[in-house]
């Protein structure tokens, strides 16, 4: 077997000069692409990933149904009466689950029992989720409900302000500031304690839902 024919040596031409074979190149460079590919870029979206995971940030575009805080606004300490209980209703309260908020702006009538249904409803719809997901009714003085209207809401959370503190009020006041001023609305806020988003009543109980269905699918936290 002459030098040129063994396995392994580069072919050369009749003046001994190396013939490059151009398709293996090019298969070649594709191999290396994608060898790159397949490496980098699952630590690249992992890396994204991990930025929206902690800050909460969440692009929307035009998919949202209710209307957004833009920027979301983020509450510092605050302190509510919570009823049928001792304990302070503060901003610890807020982090780590999503909060679906309502304040009605008065006591909690007829259409203000409708729409704590309403939200209960969107709540359940999100099935293993919803544990994700808590809800507060925030009243303006401590309020007591029938026993079919406590039945109808297990887990409800009703806080008030105390006399000594209204900055919760005034925290969400000022974050709608340059918004159209709306009363009897339902706020939501992530488990980064942000106040992100706010409906009216007749946003319930499917945007609602379709809203936190998004949220708790492309966000891990709380």
């Amino acid at each position: 077997m002459s030098t040129a024919e063994q396995p392994g040596r580069p072919e050369r031409n009749a003046n001994g000069e190396i013939i490059i074979d151009e398709a293996a190149r090019a298969a070649s460079r594709k191999k290396l692409v994608w060898i790159f590919a397949l490496f980098f870029l699952p630590l690249f979206f992992a890396t994204i990933w991990f930025q929206i995971v902690q800050t909460g940030a969440i692009s929307w575009g035009n998919t949202s149904r209710g209307e957004l805080i833009a920027p979301a606004v983020p509450f510092t300490e605050f302190s509510l009466i919570e009823a049928g209980s001792d304990d302070v209703f503060g901003l610890d309260d807020v982090r780590g689950k999503w909060t679906i908020l309502y304040a009605p702006g008065s006591d909690c009538n007829e259409d203000c029992e409708k729409t704590l249904y309403d939200i209960r409803q969107a709540r359940l719809a999100l099935n293993h989720r919803m544990e994700r997901v808590q809800r507060v009714l925030l009243t303006t003085h401590p309020v007591a409900f029938s026993d079919e209207v406590q039945s109808a809401n297990l887990g409800l959370r009703v806080v008030s302000n105390s006399e000594a503190d209204s900055s919760f009020v005034d925290q969400i006041k000022a974050a709608q500031s340059g918004m159209e001023l709306k009363n009897n609305l339902i706020y939501l806020i992530d488990p980064n304690g942000n106040l992100m988003m706010r409906y009216t009543p007749d946003l319930l109980p499917k945007p609602l839902f379709k809203d936190l269905k998004h949220l708790l699918k492309v966000s891990r936290i709380g």
